[in-house]
């Protein structure tokens, strides 16, 4: 897995500009960067230290991995990460070598031959970067040849592993604070996307870190490009009649989704229904084999999917710029997940949606699984309030009448990213919008302003919802208005309104969708002539209504 170099520069901490001059350098020349995100500068600062310990907490795609490979090729010796797939670990060491620098992972599927070959490299020095899982800290013939080669430092990749691994169904995790005390690194950072204060707290504890030795570093929780809604739905059949108009609306325009739901049943059922309504979907879950995991993995890392469906065993590690949509059929355990999960969406800055699915005996199922261990027998009472603890962060973002952008921020104690209103979640979006014109198509129901609350207490079955939307009696087109015009306006208003799960009166009265057709505005400021046009609704929706009015200048 590895390519010979030269001998990598060796920089010192970077206590004056001259130092962190040579750090950009360095990162332009093996990583392609022009420069360093602030976050990165003080990470990598602070970890070049001796004795530095650093926790960083950025979002997924962020610019994490860079803060740990920089110094590791800045200091002598090599540097081991601790990370918890395979996948992610073969993923990094082929990024690394196709720049140039020798990077290797020992894990239980190669042979003991070639761990073995691999060992003895990293003993000789060969490498700048040693992967491993935290189950490999025990083998005492890896920690010895790391010693050997003269330990640069340690990452903790993914750490909120610790907190929510290690308590359920990997504690090795557990003991990696165990396996640094043996090893003494001169320096050591964990690297997670999601983590409260008490996670916080934990990681450090668990790693053995003294606070007052402790630099943290949190990278904003913002996603300004992500609209977050909630959606209600009655039952499973609806979820799916739901996940597939919002996968249609979504993949019109090029870009990705994944599709994500608690058990493997519902994922192989979801899949079957989208592949019965003409989208293509691969799944990915625990019970498929390695390779099987692995094709589908890279088939939509690398673009050959468009669309997947799975458990939240997939995604760590995928770093897909162009997804467009991440849609949960049913909630996740807790709020951490969820957040890393709809993070995968966006990633290029674009707008993306992130949609919550939410049925009535979803949270009920839930609730049992917090109370179950991963082999199925009864969870050890401390481990089940734990989980039901996560559970409940999760219900009350569900029923949360507030921000939901503020509620997660807060969640995450980023107290300097609140605001007032986003305009990008299904809660402030209602809130701004004016009071409805009330034409007589529009039968809006009073609880979209007041959705009722989220509940898992048993119900009676309902009767299950056709699997095509209700049709809803057409307003008559108003003499003397261009019909084509005008159905094209409607059309674009209701494929809005379906992909933000707002009514269409949200979008933009009946009367503004006349006047445009008559009137034909052109700029933005002609469109604030129209009836009911404000200023909110043209800055969130008017560049797309100019855009079907020039597609359709021409119709009489």
């Amino acid at each position: 897995m590895a390519s010979a170099i030269g001998a990598p520069t060796r920089i010192p901490a970077p206590k004056d500009a001259h130092a962190e001059d040579a750090l950009v350098a360095l990162a332009r020349a093996q990583f392609g960067f022009t420069e360093l995100r602030a976050f990165q500068r003080e990470a990598v600062s602070a970890l070049l230290r001796p004795g530095g310990r650093v926790l960083l907490v950025a979002p997924t795609g962020g610019g994490k991995s860079l803060c740990y490979q920089l110094p590791a090729l800045a200091l002598p010796g090599t540097a081991l990460v601790v990370s918890p797939l395979v996948a992610l670990m073969e993923d990094q060491v082929r990024r690394l070598a196709s720049r140039g620098i020798p990077a290797t992972f020992i894990a239980s599927v190669l042979s003991r031959e070639e761990n073995g070959r691999r060992i003895a490299g990293v003993r000789r020095g060969q490498y700048k970067l040693v992967y491993a899982a935290p189950e490999r800290l025990g083998h005492e013939a890896l920690l010895d040849a790391i010693a050997a080669a003269g330990l640069s430092l340690v990452a903790v990749d993914e750490a909120h592993c610790i907190v929510q691994w290690g308590h359920d169904f990997r504690p090795d995790y557990l003991r990696i604070g165990e396996a640094l005390a043996r090893l003494l690194p001169p320096r050591a950072i964990a690297c997670t996307a999601t983590a409260t204060r008490e996670a916080r707290a934990e990681i450090a504890r668990r790693l053995g870190w003294l606070p007052r030795d402790t630099v943290t570093i949190m990278r904003g929780f913002s996603r300004p490009n992500l609209h977050l809604e909630v959606r209600r739905v009655a039952d499973r059949r609806e979820a799916t009649h739901e996940t597939v108009q919002a996968l249609r609306g979504a993949l019109a325009s090029p870009g990705a989704g994944i599709v994500y739901a608690a058990t493997r049943k519902v994922v192989e059922a979801t899949a079957r229904a989208l592949r019965g309504a003409g989208l293509d979907a691969p799944v990915y879950h625990a019970g498929l084999g390695a390779d099987e995991r692995a094709r589908a993995s890279a088939d939509f890392a690398e673009g050959r999917a468009r669309l997947i469906v799975a458990t939240n065993a997939f995604g760590m590690g995928v770093d897909r710029p162009d997804v467009r949509i991440v849609l949960h059929a049913q909630p996740p355990a807790s709020l951490e997940a969820y957040y890393q999960e709809v993070g995968r969406a966006g990633r290029d800055g674009g707008a993306a949606r992130g949609l919550l699915l939410v049925a009535p005996a979803d949270l009920a199922l839930r609730r049992r699984l917090c109370r179950l261990a991963p082999d199925g027998a009864p969870a050890n009472p401390v481990d089940a309030a734990r989980a039901l603890a996560r559970l409940r962060a999760m219900a009350r973002y569900v029923d949360a009448k507030s921000c939901r952008h503020a509620f997660i921020l807060r969640h995450f104690g980023d107290e300097a990213g609140l605001g007032e209103r986003c305009g990008r979640c299904d809660v402030c979006v209602l809130a701004s919008a004016p009071p409805p014109e009330r034409a007589p198509d529009e039968d809006a129901p009073d609880t979209l302003r007041d959705p009722p609350r989220f509940t898992d207490k048993p119900h009676e079955e309902q009767p299950a919802p056709s699997s095509s939307p209700p049709r809803r009696r057409a307003a008559p087109i108003p003499e003397g208005v261009p019909a084509p015009l005008y159905e094209a306006l409607c059309r674009y208003r209701s494929a809005l309104a379906r992909a933000l799960s707002v009514p269409a009166y949200v979008i933009a009265p009946n009367r503004a969708l006349v006047e445009m057709a008559l009137l034909r505005p052109a700029t933005l400021d002609e469109l604030e002539r129209i009836h009911g046009m404000g200023k909110t609704r043209i800055a969130a929706h008017g560049e797309g209504f100019l855009r079907v009015l020039e597609d359709h200048r021409d119709d009489a």
